[in-house]
């Protein structure tokens, strides 16, 4: 026969074992770039919000990606869930960036230049934008985090797809 102390110390220990605030084992959730096809994904996903969307620039949000979408001449910005699955919300912005007029110059789209990247650098995605470089070339600018947690800049050429 068991004594009522063990019991209670089971019950006990099982009952702080549920409680605990350790986190379980196995991966943790990923990050915004956790798996190289999320930010593929949400690109995807935010071009498709709007007509004719096209991606100039792309970054990490509380819950996801923040993503700005040029469409017919109007700024957009795109929440996009961290998987890439959903769209969260999307809004028109009063005041469209001159990023937007860079894509005019461009041959190259956010997803090609973002894989273009990851292969020079292999790393999770932290930030891309559209920009011009100091000889005036329009690039792509991604920002790649390796395993390490060392961020990399990577130029891609906007108009060739060429890593500089």
């Amino acid at each position: 026969m068991r004594s009522p102390r063990l019991v209670a110390a089971g019950v006990l220990t099982l009952t702080l074992a549920a409680c605990s605030t350790e986190p379980a084992a196995g991966p943790a959730a990923p990050g915004p770039g956790g798996d190289k096809a999320q930010p593929v994904k949400a690109i995807q996903a935010a071009a498709g919000a709007v007509p004719d969307g096209q991606v100039f620039d792309v970054e990490p949000g509380p819950d996801g990606w923040e993503i700005k979408v040029a469409s017919h001449g109007q700024e957009h910005k795109v929440r996009v869930s961290r998987d890439g699955a959903q769209v969260l919300g999307e809004q028109q912005t009063a005041k469209p960036s001159d990023d937007m007029a860079k894509l005019e110059q461009a041959g190259v789209d956010a997803v090609k230049a973002l894989q273009t990247a990851q292969q020079r650098q292999p790393g999770e995605l932290d930030e891309m934008e559209i920009d011009r470089a100091t000889d005036g070339t329009v690039v792509w600018e991604v920002g790649l985090r390796d395993g390490k947690g060392i961020e990399h800049e990577v130029a891609v050429d906007a108009k060739t797809g060429a890593v500089r």
